[in-house]
C-alpha cells in the first residue's frame, strides 16, 4: 500500500491529477483501473470520482504493491549566476527584476537558485509536493522589466487566472521609439498573427487569417524629441510581441528592434521596460495585495531627463 498525506500547497487540484504526476511511468488506462477495482481511497472511504478535489490534510491510500513512483522532477540549479533584482516578496510571492538580454529561463532557474539558498527546507518541500516555479508571465529577453512568481500552488492557480484579467493586474511599459509625424491613438486594438518566414508577429486592424490573435493596448506619450519619443504602454491583451508590433505598425519601432524596422541596433537589449504592476480585485487570500503598485520610477525619470 502506498500513502500520502495532501500539504496545504498541495490543496486543490484533482485527484486524478494528482495521481498522474506521482505515477508518470503507468499506464493512464491502469490509473483509471484503481478507481474501478476500489484500490484508491481517501480517509479510508474508497473513490470512484476522479475528479475529486482535495483538501489539505486527506490521507490518499493507494492498495497496489506494483506501482512504481516516478521520480520527482528537480530542475538542475545553473552554477552561473544570472543577476536580477529581487523588488518585492512575501510567502506568496515574489517580484523579480530581469535585465536586458537574459532569456526567462535563465531567470526561472536564477530565481530557483535564490530560494533554495534562502530557505533550503521550504524548498525542498515544494520540490516534493511536485511544485515547479516558474514565472506567472513571460518577457522578451531583449526587454528589461517586473516579472511575477508565485511561489506555492495556490497563489500559482489564482496568480496565473489574474494575469489574463487586466482589471485585476495591471502592466504598464515604458518605451523609446522613433518619432513619427502621425498622431499616435491613446487606444489601439486589432489582431496578430505570425509571420513564419520572417520569424516576427504582424499586427492588422482587421483579422487576416484564422490563426490571428485580437490584442489591444493603450498609449500615452510621456514625452516627445526630434529623433524619439517615449511611450507609457499599458496592455489590455497579453500577445507575444505585441508592443513591438504594433509601434511598428504605427511607424514608431522601439529603439534597438531590428526585427521591426528601428534603424538603431542595440546588442541584446531594445528600449522596452516593464515599468510597473498594479494589483487590484484579487481574492482571498491574496487580496492583502490588492492597491499595491511596484513601480520603477527611476527608469520614468531617466528617460524623462535623457
Amino acid at each position: 500500500m502506498i500513502n500520502f498525506t495532501i500539504q496545504k500547497e498541495g490543496a486543490d487540484q484533482t485527484l486524478i491529477s494528482f495521481l498522474k504526476k506521482r505515477f508518470k511511468t503507468t499506464p493512464l488506462s491502469l490509473i483509471y483501473k484503481l478507481f474501478r477495482t476500489k484500490k484508491v481511497k481517501i480517509n479510508g472511504e474508497n473513490v470512484r470520482y476522479y475528479h475529486h478535489r482535495l483538501k489539505g490534510g486527506e490521507k490518499i491510500e493507494i492498495h497496489d504493491n506494483y506501482l512504481q513512483q516516478s521520480n520527482l522532477t528537480i530542475y538542475p540549479l545553473s552554477q552561473s549566476k544570472i543577476y536580477f533584482e529581487v523588488i518585492y516578496e512575501d510567502k506568496n510571492i515574489l517580484i523579480a527584476l530581469k535585465e536586458h538580454g537574459i532569456t526567462m529561463p535563465s531567470l526561472d532557474n536564477a530565481v530557483r537558485n535564490y530560494l533554495s539558498e534562502k530557505n533550503p527546507m521550504e524548498y525542498q518541500r515544494q520540490v516534493d509536493n511536485f511544485f515547479v516555479l516558474i514565472a506567472a508571465h513571460r518577457l522578451d529577453k531583449l526587454t528589461k522589466g517586473l516579472v511575477i512568481y508565485p511561489k506555492n500552488p495556490l497563489a500559482k492557480k489564482e496568480l496565473y487566472k489574474a494575469i489574463a484579467d487586466k482589471s485585476k493586474i495591471t502592466k504598464k511599459y515604458l518605451v523609446r521609439c522613433e518619432t513619427t509625424q502621425k498622431a499616435l491613438p491613446d487606444y489601439i486594438s486589432g489582431y496578430l498573427w505570425k509571420n513564419s518566414p520572417a520569424q516576427k508577429m504582424e499586427f492588422s486592424p482587421k483579422s487576416t487569417t484564422p490563426q490571428a490573435k485580437f490584442c489591444a493596448l493603450e498609449i500615452k506619450t510621456v514625452d516627445k524629441k526630434n529623433t524619439y519619443q517615449n511611450l507609457e504602454i499599458t496592455l489590455h491583451t497579453g500577445r507575444k510581441h505585441q508592443i513591438r508590433s504594433i509601434l511598428s505598425y504605427l511607424g514608431c519601432p522601439v529603439i534597438g528592434d531590428k526585427k521591426y524596422g528601428s534603424k538603431i541596433e542595440i546588442k541584446n537589449k531594445i528600449y522596452l521596460l516593464a515599468y510597473k504592476i498594479e494589483f487590484n480585485k484579487l481574492p482571498s487570500p491574496f487580496a492583502y495585495l490588492n492597491g499595491k503598485v511596484f513601480a520603477l520610477e527611476e527608469e520614468l525619470n531617466w528617460l524623462k531627463a535623457n
